[in-house]
């Protein structure tokens, strides 16, 4: 995509490159950092930063050298006749690099662990005034619609993002001032129409707006560690899920719905301010200027849409997800079918979303240095037995709680792949990486919506009440569908 331009003076190139073209340029020179022949000292991956590079642009050789050889520099020429470099943080590693890991997780938490802790409320609504008398599917529709509505729409914001970045940050703060305000107005609510949509639609909408940033940014704080990095940040989803059952069931009991939601509104807007402070891009942020053409949208979607790796990753997780939504919509109405303790639901749900946690992180360290396929093979087969033996044969608290544990940690930590397989997916073009994340949450957000009806469906009502050996209380067309 360049070439040397014999009437240049010596020691410069003149480079007419694209968007797709240069990431496959610099994918191409990190792919030889270990050769012996060329740059065998170099011990990051080369970051340039293109959106702040013009169309065409005569560029020094010596700077370009620079550049790659030093992995804490990015070129951000703006004249013909002289280039300027700008010191980045390193990738991998350093204090910025985990404090955006740390704050990433921190956005997980609360934004992912709340759509986690939805089986409380939903048990909560079905069994209190005012909303008691409305029928289950409305109901269930209202966490439904929130996580469903986060999941499709990442795609299409972090293409927004990408071709807007200086936009991005005023966005996140305005989506979660509406958060904030979604959860308070709906403490006064009192028809389940009116939760649906303001913590089923509106919340979602702005969540995912204030979330689908981070996908973004991993791809630039990390790439060898990326596979670690991200189990982290989505290990945030199940901390969340973990304590915030727990916190969320004793505050409903204590002081009612009505101040839990304001409460809660007042502890998201908090925590979530701080995580955004440390949330930042690696590259530098510059408005779009005469000489500094706004970046296109990402380009080659043709070939991105077509790969196959991306074809088959996306039947595997809506397989997967489809699988997994059922259990974590109904394994509370189960484990309460199974006692009459108040509890003991909240805890199954709360062990439920935190082996989540261990096998996010486990999963995504060993997808950086081994084959991912291996890992979607163990959560496949793993998930599935726990499926068919231990939710099958539950009779009793004691294998509902293996359950918990077996299945919300081998299905729950499945994510942990998406790293390493967007990585592959994307290839040299390092846009397409963040778009292979929203193209997996498109398919997961479909199958949030499709899994919990179908399991409904199977559900036989009519044995609600009933123990038998195998599928008690009318789930055992649910736990063959779960477990296949």
């Amino acid at each position: 995509s360049g070439h040397v331009a014999n009437k240049l003076p010596p020691g410069t190139i003149r480079i007419r490159i694209d968007q797709f073209h240069f990431n496959s340029f610099t994918s191409a020179v990190f792919s030889l950092r270990n050769s012996s022949l060329f740059l065998s000292t170099m011990e990051e991956p080369i970051e340039l930063d293109t959106r702040l590079i013009s169309r065409t642009k005569t560029v020094p050789l010596g700077s370009v050298i620079n550049a790659m050889t030093n992995p804490n520099v990015a070129n951000v020429s703006n004249s013909e006749q002289q280039s300027n470099v700008v010191e980045l943080p390193p990738v991998d590693r350093g204090f910025k690099a985990w404090s955006f890991c740390a704050s990433a997780c921190a956005l997980e938490t609360f934004i992912w662990g709340w759509n986690n802790t939805y089986g409380i409320f939903q048990e909560f609504y079905s069994t209190n005034p005012p909303f008691q008398n409305s029928s289950l599917i409305s109901i269930s529709a209202i966490g439904t619609a929130s996580l469903a509505i986060q999941y499709i729409e990442i795609i299409a914001v972090i293409a927004v993002c990408q071709r807007y970045p200086e936009k991005v940050k005023p966005a996140m703060w305005l989506s979660l001032f509406v958060c904030v305000a979604a959860l308070t107005v709906s403490s006064f609510a009192n028809q389940v129409w009116q939760l649906i949509i303001l913590q089923g639609v509106i919340f979602g909408l702005a969540a995912g707006v204030l979330y689908a940033p981070i996908i973004m940014w991993l791809s630039e704080w990390f790439v060898q560690r990326r596979g670690l990095a991200g189990g982290i940040i989505f290990g945030g989803s199940g901390i969340g899920g973990f304590a915030f059952p727990l916190a969320i069931g004793a505050c409903l009991d204590k002081i009612g719905f009505s101040w839990t939601m304001r409460v809660w509104a007042i502890i998201l807007g908090v925590c979530c301010s701080l995580a955004l402070f440390g949330s930042n891009p690696r590259l530098p942020v510059r408005k779009p200027g005469i000489d500094r053409p706004r970046s296109s949208w990402p380009s080659g979607m043709t070939n991105f849409i077509k790969n196959p790796l991306l074809l088959c990753m996306l039947a595997t997780n809506a397989v997967q997800a489809l699988g997994f939504f059922p259990v974590s919509v109904f394994i509370s109405t189960y484990t309460s079918a199974l006692t009459t303790s108040t509890i003991s639901p909240t805890i199954v749900l709360a062990l439920f979303n935190a082996s989540s946690v261990v096998c996010y992180i486990f999963f995504g360290r060993i997808c950086d240095s081994y084959p991912y396929a291996a890992v979607i093979l163990f959560s496949g087969l793993g998930s599935a037995l726990g499926a068919f033996l231990l939710w099958g044969f539950a009779t009793h608290l004691g294998l509902i709680f293996a359950f918990a544990l077996v299945f919300g940690g081998l299905s729950g930590g499945f994510p942990g792949v998406w790293p390493a397989a967007a990585t592959e997916i994307a290839g040299p073009v390092h846009e397409h990486v963040s778009l292979a994340f929203g193209a997996f949450g498109v398919v997961k957000g479909i199958a949030a919506i499709v899994g919990p009806i179908i399991a409904a469906a199977l559900h036989d009502k009519s044995k609600t009440a009933s123990y038998e050996r195998y599928g008690s209380h009318g789930y055992r067309k649910v736990e063959i569908f779960v477990g296949t």
